[in-house]
């Protein structure tokens, strides 16, 4: 059962934050991935200590496809006085952009386009529908990895590398139910950092690469970690293994998928995240929020660290002036351990207009998630700026009734 459920009324809550009205921001981060999908945390407890450490007050996670980490994420936020906010990400296809080779939030894949569901109900409920599909979805991600663990096996034996992966200590050791290929990389990349000498750990490299040198250095995990997948799991690569189309669910039945959990489709902005040049899709801000519009958005996030500042200000302050609830985030969904405190591309700070748009953006969905354990899904809804003062006497609450004793 959701905490949320034990808290007063809307009235008293707002009754207890208007006598002592704070509408100051509080640190956010609404994106965070966890070894239940792949993180650079070794552990949900790594990511709430980290927050603790950046006073980050509000922590949301966002793994790929699965809900199965939300209960120790929940009870762990809650011992330690963060709010907790609940969402998922995943991977749909808008078949008509991809027909005109429209680039959407992937700059690499035409159509191709990730999908945030924020606020979750807890525990997760999936409509009986839609509960096989994704099933399904996991169960590919699996097979197709473990497809690849067989071909990078044979690769290696191949070229003369003793190194042997396993499918099942990969996903008893790195990975939860979900496997990916981050996950290969990760264990190779461990096994590799056991050759002590360089020069031998340089030509295993090059041996492993089919004789091409590798460019990195190894104390740079990350980047060790890319290149591995780059050469042995990408397309063209030994251990290549094409990924599913039919996975990938079409855009307006992966926003049902989302709406039919409680949730509210998020459209994750990727801007000039891969390179000044930005996709077909969202070069236009004024067509960008046309389209969102057409399909039913109503939020939109960004992972900051990606954009540079100016054009992040540009699209965040332009989308909250037009009704929509905006989030940031840092996905963490890399092995590099990067602070949690959300900032700009370089590491710029974010400005006060914009950190108060993070936290207005957090206060809805806690509003929303309170909304869910008091109401269940057909919740009257109402306005962005009543759900955010609503959400803002949940906050305030929180952290001044239950945690202040503590």
């Amino acid at each position: 059962m959701s905490f949320l459920k034990e808290f007063p009324g809307k009235q008293t809550l707002l009754e207890l934050y208007n006598a002592e009205y704070d509408d100051s921001a509080l640190k956010v981060n609404n994106h965070i991935h966890t070894p239940y999908s792949f993180s650079a945390f070794d552990s949900v407890t790594e990511a709430i200590e980290m927050a603790l450490e950046e006073e980050v007050k509000i922590l949301g996670i966002n793994d790929f496809y699965v809900a199965d980490g939300h209960e120790e994420f929940m009870n762990s936020c809650n011992t330690n006085g963060i709010f907790p906010l609940l969402n998922m990400e995943l991977i749909g296809v808008s078949p008509d952009d991809q027909a005109k080779g429209i680039r959407i939030n992937d700059p690499k894949n035409p159509g191709r386009i990730y999908i945030s569901a924020k606020g979750l109900a807890f525990p997760f409920q999936l409509d009986e529908k839609y509960a096989p599909i994704l099933e399904n979805i996991v169960n590919g991600s699996n097979a197709q990895v473990i497809t690849m663990i067989s071909l990078l096996n044979r690769w290696m034996e191949k070229q003369g590398v003793e190194f042997q992966l396993s499918a099942k200590e990969i996903k008893e050791n790195y990975a939860m139910n979900l496997l990916r290929e981050r996950h290969v990389a990760r264990r190779l990349r461990l096994m590799l950092d056991k050759v002590q000498d360089d020069k031998d750990y340089r030509e295993k490299l090059k041996d492993l690469y089919g004789g091409k040198a590798s460019l990195t250095n190894r104390k740079n995990i990350a980047h060790t970690e890319d290149e591995l997948r780059s050469n042995l799991l990408k397309a063209g690569s030994p251990a290549f293994v094409p990924e599913d189309e039919s996975a990938f669910l079409p855009l307006k039945e992966i926003t049902e998928l989302i709406r039919s959990t409680g949730a509210v489709p998020c459209y994750p902005m990727l801007l000039d995240g891969a390179g000044e040049e930005m996709t077909e899709f969202e070069e236009s801000k004024e067509k960008l929020i046309a389209e969102l519009d057409k399909h039913g958005f109503t939020c939109v996030e960004l992972i900051p660290l990606r954009n540079d500042l100016a054009v992040l200000r540009e699209y965040a302050v332009y989308f909250y002036k037009n009704g929509f609830v905006v989030s940031f985030g840092t996905e963490h969904n890399t092995s590099e351990l990067i602070p949690l405190t959300v900032t700009a591309k370089g590491g710029v700070e974010l400005d006060e207009e914009l950190s108060q748009i993070s936290f207005n953006g957090a206060a809805w969905q806690a509003a929303h998630q309170y909304m869910l354990a008091k109401e269940g899904f057909g919740y009257n809804k109402k306005g962005r700026e009543e759900m955010e003062i609503l959400g803002k006497a949940i906050l305030y609450y929180y952290f001044n009734t239950l945690f202040t004793k503590k």
